[in-house]
């Protein structure tokens, strides 16, 4: 039985230590890496902006002066807030936290290569460059020969 499972160790660590195949695992590792970062600078935004709109409430409830940009700044961060509690919420309630992060850049993914922005905006880019656009994402698949669109 110790024989046959050092076997399966060994046929693994040579699969894995294949020059093609731990490049290809390295990129994977580093666009994961990437795009968890994205999503966590996304969230401290999220926050600042949430902070904000608190601001905004506080003067409301106080009956103080809110300007036009004001309303609309508070209008679009509530849509955003409602918007990040029914997406993230739910996919981090998965009990490993990598799984859920990956759940969510899967479906990120495959719904921004639809033109559909599922998280709030302070989770893309303003510049719209790279793998962050539908144009972006479906250069990185016809990348890979064995994806089809």
């Amino acid at each position: 039985m110790k024989s046959l499972r050092k076997k399966i160790i060994a046929y693994f660590l040579g699969l894995f230590t294949l020059p093609r195949v731990k490049e290809l695992i390295g990129g994977y590792a580093r666009m994961f890496l990437g795009e968890a970062g994205r999503y966590s600078t996304g969230i401290k935004a999220e926050a600042v902006d949430t902070r904000e709109t608190f601001t905004i409430l506080t003067k409301y409830i106080k009956k103080e002066k809110i300007t036009r940009e004001e309303k609309k700044k508070f209008k679009k961060q509530v849509i955003d807030i409602l918007r990040s509690s029914g997406v993230i919420v739910p996919v981090m309630l998965i009990p490993l936290p990598f799984i859920g992060t990956l759940l969510l850049i899967i479906m990120d993914h495959l719904l921004l290569s639809m033109h559909i922005q599922l998280l709030p905006d302070s989770f893309y880019p303003k510049e719209k460059t790279g793998l962050l656009t539908p144009e972006g994402i479906e250069k990185d698949l016809k990348k890979d020969k064995n994806f089809v669109l």
